[in-house]
């Protein structure tokens, strides 16, 4: 068959026969065409994966240096010497010479009772003893005239001029006469201690101050009526140039002290201000309400800048050492029986901007003085920690380090 009839057969096939064929022409081209579309478009993205989850942790660089175990005691300071000038009469005080706040000098006067009616017993009582004196002289001329009488009616009798009775009779007055002078001396003897205890009396009458020292208190004004069953002092004077603070330490503090250690005393009323002190004593038996140790530190107050009550606080130094790794004392923590610090080992950043993981390094410890405490193994100066090891961060974590400023 020739190419003619061929395409005369063709052309002679029905319609809906090429509509067919032309349809699967055109969905052929739309695939081929969606297919070289898709082959110009750009290969998609890998997908990015989630950023690190880091946790911020404070932190600090372990350093070098020296550090001192001490010992801090607390209470109120009260002067060494402190004396209750009490009333040992009973009357009314007539004046008060001394005010709070006066200085005053051993024996130096502070208060006087009314003394007229003391007074006038220490005249009576001085009366009696000059009558009693006077007595006594009288009695020893008597004695002294019986006995010059006594020596002649022997003489004579002696001699048989005077009987036996005239010697006898001698001999009675003289003993009469001795009798006398010795009753005369007994008597001057009552007189002059009733005397002694009227001036005795007389001196209670008035009150002085038994020390150097300060007026602390000041009770009584003058008119007010005391006795000696007063629960009050008149006055108080207390010693200020030496001040001590007493307190309690446990058996196992009692056990590192020794009396003459130093001491830094405090007072929060003068922040800043420190005075210098010593360890002046360490009772020997231990109080059984609370089984403590009591101790006194005792400190010069010159200028009177410590005030008796105050609240002081003596740190007493117990042990030094110098050019050793230490850290704070909380970046230290338990975990069971070993003590660890939680290292930061750098994976990125410097300075302070530093990232890193969490070791738990165990360490051992040193000497502490409560706030920080000697590393003597288990890290080295330039370490980075986590300032803080109570923080709930575990090893492994990934962390951001944020130092203090």
């Amino acid at each position: 068959m020739s190419i003619t009839q061929r395409s005369d057969r063709m052309h002679g096939e029905p319609s809906h026969h090429r509509l067919f064929v032309s349809g699967l022409a055109l969905v052929a081209l739309v695939a081929v065409t969606t297919t070289a579309c898709r082959s110009a478009e750009p290969p998609a993205a890998a997908a990015t994966p989630a950023p690190e989850q880091r946790v911020d942790v404070p932190a600090l660089t372990v350093a070098v240096g020296d550090l001192e175990s001490t010992l801090e005691i607390s209470g109120n300071l009260v002067p060494q010497t402190r004396v209750a000038v009490m009333a040992k009469l009973p009357g009314t005080l007539s004046r008060v010479t001394v005010d709070i706040g006066d200085r005053v000098r051993a024996g130096q006067v502070i208060a006087t009772l009314d003394r007229r009616e003391i007074d006038a017993q220490v005249d009576a009582a001085t009366a009696t003893v000059n009558v009693a004196h006077a007595g006594i002289e009288s009695a020893a001329a008597a004695f002294a005239s019986a006995s010059l009488e006594y020596d002649r009616a022997q003489n004579l009798f002696e001699k048989g001029a005077v009987p036996r009775q005239r010697l006898d009779a001698a001999e009675t007055a003289r003993r009469s006469a001795a009798a006398q002078r010795d009753l005369a001396a007994a008597s001057l003897a009552q007189v002059e201690a009733a005397l002694r205890r009227a001036q005795e009396v007389q001196r209670d009458a008035t009150l002085t101050s038994p020390i150097d020292g300060m007026v602390v208190a000041h009770n009584y004004d003058a008119g007010s009526l005391v006795s000696p069953g007063d629960n009050r002092p008149v006055i108080i004077v207390a010693d200020l140039r030496v001040m001590k603070l007493q307190a309690g330490v446990s058996e196992l503090e009692a056990g590192r002290l020794h009396v003459g250690m130093p001491a830094h005393v405090s007072v929060q009323a003068r922040p800043g201000d420190v005075v210098e002190g010593r360890l002046a004593a360490i009772a020997p038996e231990v109080d059984a309400r609370n089984r403590h140790f009591a101790v006194e530190v005792r400190t010069l107050n010159p200028d009177m800048r410590l005030l008796s009550g105050m609240y002081g606080v003596a740190t007493i130094p117990l042990q030094r050492v110098e050019k050793v790794v230490i850290i704070p004392r909380e970046a230290v923590v338990s975990r069971g029986s070993t003590r660890v610090a939680l290292r930061i080992d750098r994976t990125s950043g410097a300075g302070t901007a530093v990232s890193g993981t969490i070791v738990e390094v165990p360490v051992q410890e040193g000497l502490s003085n409560g706030t920080h405490v000697q590393i003597a193994a288990g890290l080295k100066a330039g370490d980075t920690i986590v300032a803080d090891a109570r923080r709930d961060v575990s090893a492994g974590s990934r962390v951001n380090a944020i130092f203090a400023n």
